[in-house]
């Protein structure tokens, strides 16, 4: 099976200088330019090493405002959900994600922001 494609905002990392490690194929703007999604593309082999690696990099606040991250890394039929101390393997199918999202939300991650999209190839936009 191939690479594994991912999702990161820019505002999760402490050292912003991982992504110029990153394969990075896309890059999204929001909220004027202050949020930016990365989009990577991660060979199989690289996989646990970049997830020990976001872990490790997370950042816990945002200027001075305690925030909770997560990233997700997904392909075929596997979405695998990345929070700074637990990950979760699942399906790209929403009805798999409830043990997840109860995890996120019992950090605090409000339910609206728990949305693991996309999570197929298929379903990618930039």
């Amino acid at each position: 099976m191939g690479e594994y494609h991912g999702i990161i905002v820019n505002l999760s990392q402490k050292d912003r200088s991982i992504f110029r490690d990153l394969n990075v194929i896309g890059r999204k703007k929001i909220f004027f330019g202050l949020i930016i999604l990365y989009k990577i593309r991660v060979a199989p082999d690289d996989l646990d090493t970049l997830i020990l690696r976001i872990q490790s990099n997370m950042a816990d606040n945002v200027l001075f405002l305690h925030k909770v991250f997560y990233c997700h890394l997904y392909r075929g039929d596997e979405l695998v959900i990345v929070f700074r101390n637990k990950l979760f393997h699942v399906k790209p199918a929403s009805k798999s994600w409830s043990e997840a999202i109860d995890y996120g939300r019992s950090l605090g991650i409000p339910v609206d922001q728990l949305d693991f999209s996309p999570c197929r190839f298929e379903d990618e936009i930039y």
